[in-house]
This record gives C-alpha cells, structure tokens and sequence, in this order.
C-alpha cells in the first residue's frame, strides 16, 4: 500500500526531509489483525502539529514514553493520527450492528507513542471501533479528517465549560485562527446558540474577517501588544469575561486571562505553561519544570482562596462521541486551508513546514486517494 513513513528518527525540522512515501509497505490483512480491529481505506488525513512532533521526539518538550517508537530499515513507521474513511474489513469481536464493510466513518489513532497503534498517513490503517465515529452522507472526507484532532480536543474543553453553565457567558478563544480555535468558535457558535454567549477571538489582525465569520461576536488582534487591554475595553466599568479557553500556551495567555477573567472564571488550557511546547526539545530540568507548572496551576493553586481563576489543564483521553454527534447535528464544519495531493511528496514536505510554521488558518489536510 502507499504510505508516509520513516525510516530513522528525524531531527526536530527534519521530518520532511525524511519522509518515504510510496507502496513499499504491505497492506493489512483482515486475516492477521484483532477480533477487535477494523481496517479502514483511507481517503483523507489532516496533518497535525502533533504528527510531526511525535515521530521527532519532541512531543510535550520530549517527554518520556510519550514519543514514537524510533524507526529502522527493518521496522519503518507509518506516521499520521487521524482519518476519514470507508471500512474495507471488521474483527470477528466488533459490533456489526454499529459497523459495517463499506461504512463511511472518520476516527483517530492517538496512541501510537504508547501503544504503537498505526499510523494514518497511508491507504489504509487498522484501528479499533471506539476510535472512530460513523460520518454523515453529505460531509466529505476531507471535512471529515479535518474534524478529528479539533473536536478530540474540544470534547475536553467543552466537558469543563458546560460544568455549572449559566448562559450569556462572556468568552475568549485566545487561538482563536488555528484548527482548534477556529473550529471551537464555531462549535459554540452554532450549537450553543441558545445560550446568547459572547465570543472573542484573539489571532492576528489578517485573520479577523476569518474568525468573525467562524461565529466570533469581535476580534483582538495579539500583535497590536498586550491582549487584555483591548479585551478589558475603554469604558468606566472594564469587562470582565466568565471563560478563557487557551489553544496556544504559555505565562502570557495566563497572565492576560488573569487580567480580564472574573472572579470565580475559568482558565481553560489543552496546551499548558509553555507556549508551543513541542517545537523545541526541552532539557531535563525544564521538562521538570514544566511538569511542576501544570500540577501547581492545575491542582494546588486551585484550593487556594483568592480571586485567581480556576486553572484547567485539559488532556483529552477519548473521541467523545457525543461531541461529534453535536457537531454533526449543527453542520459545524472546519475550515481547510488547503488539500496536498498524498503523491506530491515536494507539497507534503512543504505542507508539513507550513504546519509546524503555526501559520494556518484552520487545517490542513492530506488526500490520500482523490474522491471527486
């Protein structure tokens, strides 16, 4: 089958560079693989910043056991995480009332550091059934691979907000141009409508036609310099926000949130106390630091009384299909910022610069066989 894979570990910037991609690698058989397994045929794949930290090494600053295994000649890795397919093949153990050959599903394979599951970059990939989600006729696969790694993390994000949601909540997406912001944005847009929420996005100024028509009420550009002085606002009486849900890490999305959340607010964070961790390797002592940082802001810091926010690391563990069912329901789509043909090597390779570059506007995602 063709495939994206590695042959030896990557230098951080380096993934490109040694990237393979042809049909070298064998196909799976529906005779070798779990009663529990399912093999999907691959249409779409999106390429995260996490696919191309993960075979790097550099996943979380390199932590431990969270990296993939390290490729060879002799066993190459296939990398990628998610995928919007057909299934081809189902396990004697899998519930066929819920899945079927020829049933169009999208899902992710998010273990691959731990449990070496397969990775999706190829024409076909063998996965387990609670980590896909059947897909609806009229969204095409490319939407859906889009929609995996976004609404993974969002299941997280949302399952704290919605704990003691009042309605007309005030909120900031500090993130808000990414695949995850956009995309969450978007979510509590549409499927949150009744609530009257207030949204504002931070990104930078070039993207602020792109977030408002995402579902953000206004926008505060970060680059004009420290974001809580737009947010706060000119008026005798600052505002002040019930919700700040954090996409890009780091001291100075906290400090802001501080700044402008009211007392009893919530710091929502998927990334922690470092901005863009993962794009450099972190030394011994910062990985400690850094691990230190989340158990104090997400646990000690908590039980302290004071008019702080409530801290909130969110890693999310499951696909959270009720969250897909609600996405679905509400025609939330993802923007993509554009398709790469899986067979242009020379456009992956640049594709996946763009990507770890944090310059995307929404995603970006791999074709992996054309469907029209």
């Amino acid at each position: 089958m063709k495939a994206a894979y590695l042959k030896e570990r990557p230098s951080i910037g380096e993934l490109g560079n040694r990237l393979f991609i042809d049909s070298t690698l064998p196909a799976p058989n529906l005779d070798e693989i779990k009663p529990t397994e399912i093999i999907v045929q691959v249409k779409a794949s999106s390429i995260n910043v996490d696919d191309i930290h993960i075979p790097e090494g550099s996943f979380l600053g390199g932590l431990p056991f969270l990296q993939s295994k390290v490729p060879s000649n002799d066993s190459p890795i296939v990398i990628g995480s998610d995928f919007a397919g057909i299934v081809t093949g189902i396990g004697s153990k899998v519930d066929q009332d819920k899945y079927k050959v020829g049933q169009r599903v999208c899902g992710m394979n998010h273990l691959q550091s731990v449990y070496s599951e397969m990775g999706t970059w190829a024409e076909f990939v063998v996965t387990e059934e609670k980590r896909i989600v059947s897909i609806p006729d009229d969204l095409s696969f490319t939407d859906a691979a889009a929609v995996v790694l976004p609404l993974f993390v969002i299941h997280g994000l949302l399952e704290v907000f919605e704990a003691k949601m009042t309605g007309k909540e005030k909120i900031v997406v500090i993130g808000a141009s990414g695949g995850i912001g956009s995309l969450l944005i978007k979510m509590l847009h549409k499927s949150f409508n009744d609530y009257n929420l207030h949204i504002t996005g931070v990104c930078s100024g070039r993207n602020e036609k792109f977030v408002l028509g995402m579902g953000a009420d206004r926008v505060v550009d970060y680059t004009k310099g420290p974001i809580e002085i737009d947010l706060k606002g000119d008026g005798m009486e600052p505002t002040m926000y019930d919700v700040v849900f954090d996409v890009v890490g780091g001291k100075a999305s906290y400090e802001s949130a501080k700044a402008v959340l009211r007392k009893g607010g919530k710091f929502i964070t998927c990334v922690g106390p470092l901005e863009w961790i993962g794009d450099d390797m972190l030394s011994t002592c910062a990985k400690f630091s850094w691990v230190g940082k989340v158990m104090w802001y997400s646990s000690l810091l908590n039980l302290i009384p004071g008019s702080h926010p409530t801290y909130y690391m969110v890693a999310p563990s499951e696909l959270g299909k009720t969250t897909f069912d609600l996405a679905f329901k509400n025609k939330v789509i993802p923007h993509v910022d554009r398709v790469v043909p899986f067979d242009d090597i020379t456009r992956v390779r640049e594709a996946i610069e763009l990507v770890r570059s944090h310059r995307v506007k929404g995603k970006v995602v791999l074709e992996i066989e054309k469907t029209g």
